[in-house]
């Protein structure tokens, strides 16, 4: 649950306080501030005063640290009037369309904004798995040497052996399915379903549509949920027998109900799919899948060059897990995404000092880089010499 800057833990960083500051203070300064809706902060004040903080309109979450590191930033829902210790660190993100608030601080202050080293993730409460529509739920008994030729549509469908056996059959490859086993058939799959002259098989069928996924979001998730088993799990076997039940109650909201425990199950498939990576390719289709989502990685780093990209933005943009993303690579190039965007920057920034167009220092911040201090080591790692060293060797040959 969410801590409230009026719950003692804050207590740390500042306080809450009842009647609001009049403008009539004059040793007190105003400014109206605006926050918006972020999930990386790398910004953040920090006064050598007391500072006071009023919410006008909206809802937002206030940062605070005692150190310009992310992993000390502490979130606090924002309520009442806050008071701000000096020397304290801190950001507002909004969770409405906007945040409205007034800043008070002595008007002998001394402001920082400071960039911190890596930024500070927000994860704010939005749907990432959204079920349109429920085509179709069936419970399905079928005896021995049962066969189905086979379909294919443009939705999704999953399958649950309930009790049994169950074969199918998806684009040419054939899978086994056992008692609580689960499968996902994806749009465009063809895919067929039959029982041998030993087993009878008695399961569930779900017939649905997912909001309109992007080209990404369809790779990453088709790689997580179809051409693969999967098998009993406790959670997913309960939410399914919830499903068939509430599917048979006829009560107001049985419908919505239906989609929440569908939605969930979903939800808990690809979250037991990231906790471990991603398997290794398993066709020469799922390969090309995944080269070509590598490619657009790379091409999305190049065209960032000059920002100070982090993993968690790209696993955000391309809805991708920390450890997927770190296979991905591994499997590509051999190293670490991180330690390829480095790569990247300091050869940009090779680049750069050739031209002499600009300081060192000025490369250092176009290149996102949080001191000149960290790129200079950073160079110095790669190239085993200082960038002016770098400079001088390289306009000496060129003479």
């Amino acid at each position: 649950m969410q801590r409230e800057t009026s719950n003692d833990s804050f207590l740390d960083y500042g306080s809450v306080y009842h009647q609001p500051i009049g403008r009539e203070h004059p040793e007190l300064i105003h400014q109206t501030m605006v926050a918006l809706t972020r999930r990386y902060v790398s910004q953040f004040y920090c006064f050598n005063c007391d500072t006071y903080l009023q919410v006008k309109s909206g809802i937002g979450v206030l940062l605070v640290s005692h150190t310009a590191e992310s992993a000390d930033v502490q979130e606090f829902a924002m309520n009442r009037l806050i008071h701000i210790r000096p020397n304290i660190y801190f950001a507002v993100v909004s969770t409405t369309q906007k945040l409205e608030y007034d800043l008070y601080a002595e008007s002998s202050y001394s402001l920082h904004i400071t960039d911190f080293p890596s930024p500070y993730e927000f994860l704010a409460v939005l749907p990432r798995i959204e079920i349109q529509k429920i085509l179709g739920y069936y419970y399905r008994l079928r005896t021995e040497n049962y066969c189905f030729h086979g379909e294919r549509h443009d939705f999704f469908e999953l399958t649950y052996v309930d009790t049994g056996e169950l074969e199918t059959e998806v684009d040419g490859t054939l899978y086994h399915l056992k008692e609580k086993d689960l499968m996902i058939y994806g749009p465009g799959q063809f895919h067929t379903q039959y029982t041998d002259e030993e087993h009878r098989a008695s399961y569930i069928t779900i017939l649905f549509d997912m909001r309109n996924l992007t080209p990404v979001e369809r790779e990453v998730w088709y790689d997580a949920l179809i051409n693969r088993v999967f098998h009993y799990d406790q959670k997913i076997n309960t939410l399914l027998k919830a499903f068939v039940r509430e599917s048979t109650t006829g009560i107001p909201y049985m419908n919505s109900l239906m989609l929440c425990l569908l939605t969930e199950t979903i939800i808990r498939l690809l979250q037991g799919t990231y906790a471990s990576p991603m398997a290794p390719a398993s066709s020469t289709a799922h390969q090309s899948a995944m080269d070509e989502l590598f490619d657009r990685i790379i091409a999305y780093i190049d065209d960032n060059i000059y920002d100070p990209l982090t993993i968690p933005e790209i696993c955000e943009h391309f809805s991708l897990s920390r450890s997927a993303l770190q296979l991905l690579f591994k499997n590509s190039v051999d190293q670490s995404p991180k330690k390829y965007i480095n790569d990247k920057k300091l050869e940009r920034s090779c680049q750069m000092l050739l031209e002499n167009r600009y300081t060192i220092s000025e490369i250092s911040l176009r290149l996102g880089y949080s001191s000149i201090h960290y790129f200079s080591k950073s160079f110095n790692m790669k190239y085993h010499m200082s960038p002016s060293e770098f400079v001088k060797q390289n306009c000496q040959s060129s003479v």
